[in-house]
């Protein structure tokens, strides 16, 4: 394992990146999932959200080799690297001075349980040793698709991006809805309990890089305590405990002035749609000209041969052929 404890040092404009990876093929991991599972599904059955244990959720079809191709052609000024793993490591990933490899453990206190929520696991990123204090959050299936220019996504606001259909209106979580609408449903619910004036869009937040200040995320873990302990309850996505990192800290940030929220002309795909062929040649002909794509895993539990994936690696290895310099 790359050493988490090394120190890293930043410049203030320094601009880490940070992923989220697991390995699904790793027996001991599956074992894990395996037995978290029974636990989980006998004490919460009525709380499990939609496609919350499907392969598709934790399915490695190489996103990350490619997310760091693109990371190399579009932002080659990016500060440290950090893969949140569970004692796991990429087998493809060379020893280098610009990644570290952190832990579940390293940053989540007293972790007893293996977690199987990303809503969970990502409310802890900025605990990163030495991470910088602008950074990017980055799911693997989330790339850069131009030259990123670091300015324009830090400097007067935060940007981040609406998906492009708006939502009903609800007035509670819905067991029967996506974490992204479920999302959107709790931070309206606790915005405007806590500011009589703050104004919701009924629009779920995009699949998008996300920037952040860490000073920022330190300060509304205390001031949404209860919104943090409650996405930390639970190892598996449950409906009731929607993230927070992606929907209510940007709203809230955009309630403050230090953020802005706008509609996006970016890509989103997904996997398992009856359109796979012509999204991804979408993607050819958009490919350096938008500012970024999203290639979403929804083929679930399909063969990990299943064509549709094998056309979307198909699709990035022609994209994207050179290696990083982060790949042995």
């Amino acid at each position: 394992m790359i050493d988490s404890s090394m120190t890293t040092i930043h410049s203030e404009s320094s601009v880490d990146i940070v992923y989220l990876w697991v390995n699904s093929c790793d027996k001991n991991w599956q074992i894990k999932r395996k037995t978290s599972f029974d636990v989980f599904f006998k004490k919460n059955k009525s709380d499990f959200s939609l496609y919350a244990n499907t392969d598709g959720r934790f399915r490695d079809n190489g996103e990350l080799t490619f997310n760091l191709r693109c990371l190399e052609k579009f932002f080659p000024e990016h500060g440290h690297i950090y893969i949140i793993t569970d004692e796991q490591k990429p087998d493809w990933l060379k020893s280098n001075d610009k990644i570290t490899i952190i832990d579940h453990k390293d940053i989540i206190p007293n972790k007893k349980n293996s977690i199987f929520a990303s809503a969970h696991i990502e409310s802890y990123i900025h605990h990163i040793p030495n991470l910088s204090e602008n950074f990017f959050y980055l799911n693997d299936d989330i790339f850069f698709g131009m030259p990123v220019d670091r300015h324009w996504w830090f400097d007067n606001g935060l940007k981040y991006y609406y998906d492009n259909e708006p939502h009903n209106e609800y007035s509670e979580l819905q067991s029967m809805l996506l974490s992204p609408i479920n999302s959107s449903i709790q931070s309206k619910l606790w915005l405007k309990e806590k500011y009589s004036n703050y104004k919701h869009q009924n629009i779920a937040l995009a699949h998008a890089p996300r920037p952040y200040k860490k000073s920022l995320l330190l300060k509304l873990e205390i001031e949404a305590k209860d919104l943090f302990n409650k996405v930390r309850s639970t190892n598996f996505r449950s409906w009731k405990t929607p993230a927070v990192l992606v929907d209510f800290v940007p709203r809230w940030l955009e309630y403050h002035g230090y953020a802005k929220i706008m509609q996006s002309n970016s890509l989103y795909i997904e996997s398992g749609s009856n359109e796979i062929e012509i999204e991804l040649d979408q993607l050819k002909q958009k490919f350096g000209k938008i500012p970024f794509f999203c290639i979403n895993d929804t083929c679930d539990n399909a063969d990990p041969l299943d064509k549709r994936l094998q056309s979307v690696k198909k699709q990035m290895e022609t994209l994207l052929p050179n290696k990083s310099n982060y790949e042995i």
